[in-house]
């Protein structure tokens, strides 16, 4: 596949004009570096599928033509495979965003009524034991010093999942080893990620900042580039190691790791993310304390996560409105057949399991009633 730029280099001269703009029009905005990078390969994308469909410039766009290139996306005939409703979305976002910079409101008008397909994403992650397992080996690979950093990068990922562009970036001064925490600011929303240090692991990352630092800019970043063997080296002036290779490293983890001899499930670098919050959840942690830990929004984490893991407050909805499905005939039993009693053998514990009295502390004696 032809690179980026060669890529850029076949638009027409209204492409090019209107992919500089909207360029333009993201610098003056002040979007992040990510943002910006998106913009430069994504409008690069949409001109080249519209010059498929024989359309020279933005202005030239009509609704038919609207409509045929959404629809070639979605059936890969416009020189790309078939693209999945998300990755559709971000082209007409693109499209917008164009559009919008070139003042084009009479295109506008039909792309806002453009409506995305639904899409019912699966939340993969890894269990525990994957993860514990994928630990192991990464405490393995690091008594090797050519994999001592593919090691690192996961043990990084373990604890506190950051982004991968935060991790290729990782620096020693986020490290506070005398709290045993971990603290920065998320590259992606500038939100403060916070963690604890693992004291199992303590001594292999001090051990780990004693070895990199010999190397070039290893007294500052944990991935310097300096420490990149030749499939790893980056063509960017980066003083650290790229998202590419960072990637690459638990890519070799988890592909080297296996759990009662069978394979971990072979899932995205992203997963690390969701696989922490859902390890925090069911220990009936809140999503205040994974939003600490991850840098996002609590609502965001309530989208993806809540519809895994039930919480407190869907068992007191559930509690309250079938309140009388706990409660059974005492028909058979030495009590009159006109008395209710609590499902179960145990009262106590029948009521215990109730999150709406567990304040009553009856298993700390008090009587029957627990007062």
């Amino acid at each position: 596949m032809k690179r980026k730029a060669d890529k850029a280099n076949q638009l027409t001269p209204a492409w090019r004009q209107a992919r500089d703009e909207a360029i333009q029009r993201c610098q003056a905005k002040n979007n992040s570096d990510g943002t910006l990078a998106n913009a430069r390969r994504n409008t690069v994308y949409v001109a080249l599928e519209f010059q498929r469909l024989a359309i020279n410039g933005p202005e030239e766009i009509n609704q038919e033509d609207f409509v045929a290139w959404t629809r070639g996306l979605k059936e890969g005939t416009l020189g790309t495979k078939q693209l999945g409703p998300m990755t559709i979305k971000k082209r007409v976002e693109t499209l917008r965003a164009i559009l919008q910079a070139c003042k084009l409101s009479e295109q506008l008008d039909f792309v806002d009524l453009w409506k995305p397909d639904k899409e019912v994403k699966e939340i993969t992650y890894w269990t525990v034991e994957e993860l514990d397992a994928m630990d192991d080996r990464a405490l393995l690979m690091f008594q090797d010093e050519e994999l001592r950093p593919r090691a690192m990068a996961h043990i990084i990922h373990s604890m506190m999942a950051p982004r991968i562009s935060d991790v290729a970036a990782f620096q020693w001064e986020y490290f506070d080893f005398q709290t045993m925490t971990i603290q920065f600011r998320a590259k992606k929303n500038k939100k403060r990620c916070f963690q604890y240090i693992q004291p199992n692991l303590v001594q292999t990352i001090q051990q780990y900042q004693s070895w990199v630092s010999q190397f070039t800019d290893g007294d500052v970043y944990l991935f310097p580039t300096r420490i990149l063997n030749a499939s790893g080296t980056t063509k960017h002036d980066n003083l650290h190691a790229t998202d590419k290779t960072i990637r690459k490293w638990l890519k070799q983890v988890r592909d080297s790791t296996t759990v009662d001899g069978e394979p971990v499930q072979p899932l995205s670098s992203h997963s690390y993310r969701r696989s922490l919050a859902m390890r925090y959840l069911a220990s009936g942690s809140t999503y205040e304390n994974i939003a600490m830990v991850l840098g996002d929004e609590i609502g965001t984490l309530e989208k993806y996560c809540a519809e895994l893991v039930p919480n407190d407050s869907q068992r007191m909805a559930f509690e309250k409105a079938f309140k009388k499905s706990e409660w059974i005939s005492s028909e058979g039993t030495t009590q009159p057949e006109w008395l209710k009693r609590p499902r179960g053998s145990n009262s106590n514990l029948a009521f215990t399991s109730s999150a709406t009295i567990k304040g009553f502390g009856l298993k700390q004696g008090g009587g029957r009633w627990g007062i």
